[in-house]
């Protein structure tokens, strides 16, 4: 008896360890790595209000002092730095002198390259932009212009706050000297 006792119980053991071997390891996928909060192949809508400065001598441009409004853009980066911008906007303002003193409404339309810095860690992309345009009250105005700008990604891959600046130079208009002027933008980015 004595011998088929210690016979189960080396069965049982040599049956339990050879379960244990059975046994798999979890499971366990590669960690993946998450999606760059600023990528290419994006394209992008814009909703913002702007504010143009021109009230300094032979310093305005189409309007004499300041002007107020809002616009659209829609911006495409093919790659996570480089993309193409093109906006409209309308704004309130009151004419140069050599065009009238009264209230008019200024439309404004540009193209713009844009160059931005992802700082993914942060969900923030300071950029830098140029390119031209036309301003029409009347008459069309050619111009170039030049900016710097802020993007924070509020929610990666999908919405974001911005708010730029942006120097607009319109030549020898009106008889008067180089006219010029600075625009400040800030609004909300949709991402597609």
């Amino acid at each position: 008896m004595k011998t088929s006792i210690s016979m189960l119980l080396t069965l049982a053991s040599l049956t339990s360890f050879c379960v244990a071997g059975q046994k798999s390891a979890p499971q366990t996928s590669p960690p993946t790595a998450p999606l760059p909060v600023f990528q290419e192949g994006e394209l992008q809508l814009d909703l913002f209000g702007v504010y143009g400065v021109g009230n300094a001598p032979n310093h305005a441009g189409p309007f004499r002092e300041h002007a107020w409004g809002g616009g659209v853009g829609l911006n495409y980066f093919w790659s996570q730095t480089i993309g193409l911008g093109i906006d409209a906007d309308l704004k309130k303002g009151r004419e140069n002198e050599a065009m009238g003193s009264d209230k008019k409404t200024f439309e404004q339309y540009s193209a713009s390259l844009i160059y931005r810095l992802p700082l993914e860690e942060y969900s923030l992309a300071p950029y830098l932009f140029g390119g031209g345009g036309i301003t029409a009250s009347g008459g069309n105005i050619g111009s170039v212009h030049a900016g710097v700008g802020i993007e924070y990604r509020m929610t990666p891959n999908h919405f974001g706050i911005f708010a730029d600046t942006r120097w607009t130079y319109y030549g020898d208009r009106f008889g008067h000297s180089d006219q010029n002027n600075v625009q400040i933008r800030s609004g909300f980015r949709v991402l597609f």
